[in-house]
């Protein structure tokens, strides 16, 4: 297995981990020269829903 395999593989896992942590947000992967460099995530929080009419 070389890096390149190594460095995917590598970045694959912290996406799983960013996905089974994350309810709403983003997960950026950043790559240089074919091989990715980095993994985070941006979580949002949900407040309401689009359209929905406010109740009283």
């Amino acid at each position: 297995m070389d890096n390149k395999e190594t460095s995917i593989k590598e970045a694959l896992r912290k996406v799983e981990q960013a996905l089974g942590s994350i309810r709403y947000g983003e997960i950026i992967i950043k790559v240089q020269n074919g091989n990715p460099v980095y993994v985070d995530k941006y979580e949002r929080e949900r407040v309401g829903r689009y359209g929905e009419e406010k109740r009283e």
